[in-house]
């Protein structure tokens, strides 16, 4: 077999990208890599199997996965020293390459047989050298589990290896020959592909992370976002997170953003602006400065994933479909462009868009059997300007479509007239009973009501955006007040139900969303005497939700048709929703800590059996508290109050064997902060108790017994729910303590904020401009001091 030589692109690397017949990982006679795709899906015990060049990360996606799944970790070099007796470098000097890869390969094939499930097994960078070894990852790929192939910016790990002298010398080549040599046959040998994207607080544009720095505090919370990227993909490929935009009649409109950039690098200053409104992010790879190298789509991928949990659409538009990748003529032009289309179900999208008269019907089944968890949108875009949606060929396109397993169907005219914007609508409720969701859009000026209208991943543009993907595309703003003059956005009231409430954030958060969204609803303080006179503001027809504080959190419930088994576990409920079948009861506290937790909480801190925490504060808080801690997988819980009865009755509620909440849950009443009783020491502390003073008289902040030896010298995250003032007792020690994260209450009460935000009206809040005006308002004015 010929192997492709040469340069490889990645980011900063200063190498040019191979592109279709250079060297980004196809082309010179080497066989794509499209059968290695993998099974459709894996069962979610399947073991995982990383390979991938020296220094690109391998170890740390070990570490992170196996804490954050429980996993054993199984490094295939470890088991080599352990069996030889001495390092491998000493082996290779005394034995010989020969030897080591003859021994190597009986390690892997002993490790893929006997540990299909349960485990994380991680390979040295050379393991693709022997065919027989590249066989068994690729059969374990297709029948066991994900075999998921590391990269990294190619000049950081080259300059990583040149420092680390402990490493042995490569047989023929360099390290940076080995890089461009072995690129093809991971990519061969693998089911996935995952870019570990360098942290910047990590190491110097000059010097990356030494593998001894990687237990240092600075280090470890600063693998969060790596963390998150990898996880994300882990769920997304065992199917327990797919990250899809809710489908079917009674989902929200959904709308997708078309990223038109020759690198989405040049998006990263206005990614957070542009997205507002949109449930997903499309790559249109046929308008990026490298669409033929799959290292670089490769980075595009991982560079959105670190900047925007919203799923990715891989698009590439051929030339005869209205976009600039050009259209094949032949075999070998169709085998690069099907290349992609795999690469893209290898780097897990959460969508890849496949043109359906491209591609021969056997062809595209095969991509859609390939697609795992990949949503696959079958679509075709007139480019004569002369189709109908009331020819038959339309009826034809649809069924072609639904024939090739498409799972969403997405089709493009041209508007003449804007008759043929109501023939389009006419023509989606023909197909509705189908089932298989249409994506039905006019382009062109005459064509602009149509993507209003359009119910399903409508694609929308952005005045940042370089250029519009398609002519007549308007914004998501747009399409709001274009909904909202129309009638089909109907204004709604919100309220926060409460007593004192004046000085609530409230309003400055959910006011600030609807109009950075262009939504026409308000939100308003409701402060009553008693919960009965609620009701009435419930029932009318322009409420459209509340925000439920003290004291009404547990007596509203008796006036909901209908309680989450969130809120009813925790017995109270801070947000009200109306529904087609009545009021519903939901609780986003104990989610917003929950949240605040897991993105703080440095991924050598991840919970396991072992981990204990500790809530400050026997209120309605602490049972939010408590709740979160248990779905974060924390057992071992120690509860702190001045009255010791009301912490008894807080422990009662959470064992009472009625509710089975956690069977594995210990929660233990401490009459004293005393860091003796409990163990191990906490890696979590949640206060749930007012930062002010509730004597009004009294001007001394409360006092919880608290002292820096109850921080766990392994560190930890620190919780404040109170947010006035910002800084607390809790929070100073645990910025005096090594390895502690602090999480104001504010932030708590931002989260909760967006999620109620997104329970209202099925979208995600604007976080940047919302968390600026509330800081500003929190700066500025008296806020309440509870949620």
């Amino acid at each position: 077999m010929a192997l492709a030589s040469g340069s490889s692109s990645s980011p900063n690397s200063g190498s040019t990208p191979g592109g279709v017949n250079g060297h980004g990982g196809y082309g010179n006679g080497v066989r794509m890599p499209t059968q290695a795709t993998g099974r459709s899906r894996y069962a979610r015990n399947a073991s995982i199997v990383l390979i991938g060049m020296r220094g690109v990360g391998k170890r740390t996606l070990t570490l992170i996965a196996s804490k954050a799944l429980g996993r054993q970790a199984l490094s295939a070099d470890a088991i080599f020293e352990a069996q030889a007796g001495q390092t491998i470098s000493a082996f290779i000097h005394a034995y010989g390459w020969d030897a080591f890869r003859a021994r190597e390969s009986q390690i892997l094939g002993a490790l893929l047989l006997r540990h299909p499930t349960d485990k994380i097994v991680v390979c040295g960078g050379g393991v693709v050298e022997l065919p027989q070894n590249r066989e068994m990852l690729r059969e374990f790929g297709e029948v066991h589990g994900p075999v998921i192939h590391v990269l990294r910016e190619k000049d950081v790990v080259l300059r990583y290896l040149d420092e680390n002298k402990h490493f042995p010398a490569y047989l023929y080549d360099t390290a940076a020959e080995a890089w461009d040599r072995r690129e093809i046959l991971y990519r061969q040998t693998s089911s996935h592909e995952f870019v570990s994207l360098t942290v910047p607080s990590l190491c110097s544009p000059s010097r990356p992370p030494s593998p001894s720095s990687s237990t240092s505090d600075t280090y470890t919370l600063s693998l969060k976002p790596v963390e998150a990227d990898f996880l994300r993909l882990l769920r997304f490929i065992h199917g327990v997170d797919t990250n899809h935009a809710p489908l079917g009649p009674h989902a929200p409109r959904t709308y997708f953003l078309a990223l038109t950039y020759p690198d989405v690098a040049h998006a990263l200053p206005v990614l957070e602006d542009i997205s507002v409104g949109v449930d997903a992010l499309e790559l249109r790879v046929d308008l990026l400065a490298h669409p033929h190298d799959p290292t670089f789509l490769a980075f595009q991928v991982a560079t959105l994933r670190r900047h925007s949990d919203l799923p990715i659409v891989f698009t590439v538009r051929t030339a005869a479909q209205g976009g600039h990748y050009p259209t094949p003529t032949d075999e070998a032009a169709l085998d690069r462009l099907e290349f992609l289309m795999y690469h893209a179900l290898r780097l897990g999208v959460e969508y890849l868009d496949i043109e359906i008269v491209t591609f021969p019907p056997e062809r595209a089944r095969a991509l859609v059997q390939a697609k795992g968890n990949t949503v696959i949108i079958g679509s075709y875009h007139d480019g004569t300007a002369r189709a109908s949606w009331t020819a038959p060929e339309t009826m034809v396109l649809y069924e072609q479509a639904v024939g090739l397993g498409a799972d969403i169907v997405k089709i493009c005219y041209t508007a003449r007239t804007f008759e043929d914007n109501l023939a389009l609508r006419t023509f989606a409720r023909t197909v509705q009973p189908r089932g298989v969701p249409l994506m039905a859009i006019n382009v062109g000026p005459e064509g602009k009501i149509s993507r209003v209208l359009n119910p399903v991943l409508s694609p929308v543009s952005h005045p940042l955006l370089p250029t519009q993907s398609a002519p007549g595309q308007i914004s998501f703003a747009e399409s709001q007040q274009i909904l909202y003059l129309t009638g089909l956005l109907h204004a709604r009231e919100f309220y926060l139900f409460g007593r004192p409430i004046q000085h609530s954030l409230s309003p400055v958060i959910q006011n600030t969303a609807f109009a950075e969204m262009h939504f026409p609803h308000k939100y308003a303080l409701h402060e009553t005497r008693t919960v009965e006179e609620l009701r009435a503001v419930m029932a009318r027809p322009e409420f459209g939700g509340a925000s439920v504080t003290i004291p009404y959190k547990r007596d509203i419930m008796p006036y909901l048709h209908h309680v989450s088994a969130h809120a009813q576990a925790i017995g109270a409920v801070n947000t009200v929703i109306p529904t087609s079948s009545g009021l519903y009861g939901e609780n986003t506290d104990w989610l917003a800590i929950k949240k605040c937790i897991a993105r703080s909480l440095a991924p050598a801190l991840a919970v396991t059996s072992c981990t204990t925490a500790l809530v400050l504060g026997a209120g309605g808080t602490s049972r939010a508290a408590i709740y979160a801690l248990l779905q974060l997988g924390v057992v071992n819980i120690f509860l702190h109050n001045r009255t010791r009865a009301k912490g008894e009755q807080v422990k009662r509620e959470f064992e009472d064997p009625a509710r089975r909440l956690d069977d594995m849950l210990t929660l233990t009443v401490l009459d004293s902060l005393d860091p003796a009783a409990i163990s191990p020491p906490p890696t979590i502390i949640l206060s749930t108790i007012p930062g002010v003073p509730v004597d009004a008289e009294d001007t001394r902040p409360p006092d919880l017994g608290l002292t820096p030896a109850l921080f766990a010298e392994r560190g930890g995250v620190a919780v404040e729910l109170a947010y006035a003032p910002r800084m607390t007792r809790l929070l100073e020690l645990a910025g005096q303590a090594k390895g502690w994260t602090q999480v104001e209450g504010v932030e708590v009460l931002l989260e909760q904020g967006y999620e109620q935000f997104r329970l209202w009206t099925g979208r995600r809040a604007p976080k940047r401009i919302v968390r600026e005006r509330v800081m500003h308002a929190f700066d500025n004015q008296i806020v309440q001091y509870t949620f």
